[in-house]
Formats: C-alpha cells, sequence, structure tokens
C-alpha cells in the first residue's frame, strides 16, 4: 500500500511540475504577447504624434501660400491699376496737348513748314518743332 501511496504522490507531484511548467511557459507568452502589445501601443502613439505635427505644418504652409496669393493678387491689381492710370494719363496728355496746340497742329496739317507755323503765331521755331515731335511721339505710342 505504501507502494501505492508513493506512486500516487509521484503522479501527484509529477502533474505539479507539468503543471508550473505549463503555466510558466503560458505566462511567457502572455508577457510577449503583452510586450509586443506594448510596442504597437507606443509606435501608434508615435505616429499619431507625427500626424498631427505634420498636419500643424502643413496648416501653416497652406496659410502662408494663402497670404502670399493674396499679396500677389494685391500687387497685380495695383499693377494694373497703375498701368490703367498711365493710359489714362497718356490719353489726358494727348488731349491736352491737342487742345493747346490746335493752331499749329491744324496749320501743319495743311502743309506749312515750321518757319512758317513759327512767323504766323509768333512763336520760336524750337518751340513749332518740340510741340510737333511730342506729337509724334505721343501718337507712336498710341499706335495710332
Amino acid at each position: 500500500m505504501q507502494n501505492y501511496i508513493n506512486i500516487t504522490l509521484l503522479v501527484l507531484n509529477l502533474i505539479g511540475v507539468i503543471y508550473l511548467v505549463v503555466r510558466g511557459s503560458l505566462r511567457r507568452e502572455v508577457d510577449s504577447q503583452q510586450e509586443w502589445h506594448l510596442k504597437i501601443h507606443e509606435n501608434l502613439n508615435k505616429m499619431k504624434r507625427e500626424i498631427s505635427e505634420q498636419k500643424i505644418s502643413l496648416d501653416h504652409y497652406q496659410r502662408s501660400l494663402q497670404q502670399e496669393s493674396e499679396l500677389w493678387k494685391e500687387a497685380r491689381k495695383a499693377f494694373h491699376s497703375s498701368r490703367l492710370a498711365t493710359k489714362e494719363s497718356t490719353i489726358e496728355q494727348t488731349l491736352l496737348l491737342n487742345d493747346r496746340y490746335k493752331e499749329i497742329f491744324d496749320l501743319h496739317k495743311q502743309g506749312l513748314s515750321i518757319g512758317e507755323i513759327a512767323q504766323k503765331l509768333e512763336k520760336g521755331n524750337g518751340e513749332v518743332s518740340f510741340i510737333l515731335q511730342l506729337d509724334v511721339q505721343a501718337r507712336a505710342k498710341k499706335g495710332v
């Protein structure tokens, strides 16, 4: 009978050892899985931070581009306004020139020379010549 008890105790002891071995290997697997889970979680958090930083950078660049675009639009408007004002100014100068020196232009169209126009209007030859040159230049700018 004692043999029987010894065998039973040995079997129980063996079962206990097997239980401890299995439990230890399962614990290692669980620990290893927990480690992987933690690493995955850390990497996920790191990626979330990096994505957030990239979004902030993109928002910053987008605002900068919008500001630059607005500045370019304003500069373009100013340029076109300036160009239009220059055209209007040139037209006004031409009209003013035509009104002020209408007699000189009319006499020149009739075929009178610079000297004849100067003598008839009691002006200098240089003055008449200069006015006619301004008219030629103004017409060339307008493409007439």
